[in-house]
């Protein structure tokens, strides 16, 4: 395991280099968060709330959603450009678990957007957009590890797509498409309630609303408690659901090997 905190450590390393990206990031952020409450402001048209929901808990909902846009960021073609470049076996003759060394890797960055960005935006955003407190303590922790699963749940959804480089010479299509679904179907968009039901109902039955809409949810207090522990037991489900699916095509692609440059 020691090897695997290694590779975090070397990720986070790396990006200090870039850390005037990642500030061009917060302030990247912060305009995209002031341009879609202003432009949900004037949907609302002085309404105190629309389809119940207060104008208050909806710009709450924004600045998580796209904070947490900013720490999921995740490098969506690191195993394309190993295989087109060859690097992949090298990297499969490595006596490490290339699975685990792809998620420290991703890991570490997650990190140091936590600290470079999360947290400068996260205090803007407070005196900036009268960010709402989360409903209470408890709620708190239990956003955290939420968001954590969503994060698992995005990383797992990814990796199926990205695996897919072994047998697509170019995954743009794919990344776009997995990323518009995401995007939509997640929350991370439009918030949910504002969908018609039945739609809500068929998004219920994929691992989507698990990513955006559920840790959010829990955060603003709008999940009883008592329902808190399925809502977190529906997240691990999509996680087991999903590492099966990419361990089974990662299986599948180690075998079909197949170098294409390099």
């Amino acid at each position: 395991m020691r090897v695997y905190l290694e590779f975090a450590k070397k990720s986070f390393q790396n990006n200090i280099v870039y850390r005037m990206d990642y500030l061009a990031g917060v302030v990247n952020a912060i305009v995209m968060i002031f341009v879609n409450i202003s432009i949900w402001k004037a949907i609302y048209e002085e309404e105190e709330s629309l389809e119940g929901v207060q104008f208050k808990m909806l710009v709450t909902y924004i600045v998580l959603s796209f904070l947490m846009q900013v720490v999921y960021m995740m490098d969506e073609y690191i195993i394309e450009s190993k295989v087109r470049s060859g690097l992949i076996s090298s990297d499969l003759l490595k006596p490490i678990n290339f699975r685990l060394y792809l998620l420290s890797h991703h890991l570490g960055t997650t990190v140091f957007r936590l600290l470079m960005q999360l947290l400068p935006a996260i205090i803007v955003s407070i005196f900036l957009f009268k960010l709402l407190m989360p409903f209470s303590t408890i709620m708190f922790v239990y956003f955290i590890l939420s968001a954590l699963l969503g994060y698992l749940v995005l990383y797992n959804l990814n990796f199926i797509v990205w695996v897919s480089s072994f047998w697509f010479y170019w995954t743009f299509s794919l990344v776009t498409i997995k990323d518009a679904a995401v995007m939509i179907f997640s929350g991370a968009l439009i918030p949910l309630w504002f969908l018609p039901q039945g739609i809500v109902d068929f998004i219920k039955l994929t691992p989507f609303d698990s990513i955006f809409y559920t840790p959010i949810r829990v955060y603003l207090g709008m999940i009883p408690q008592e329902e808190i522990w399925s809502s977190l037991m529906r997240q691990a489900f999509w996680i087991v659901i999903l590492f099966v699916i990419g361990q089974l095509l990662w299986k599948a692609a180690a075998k079909k090997l197949v170098i294409q440059g390099g």
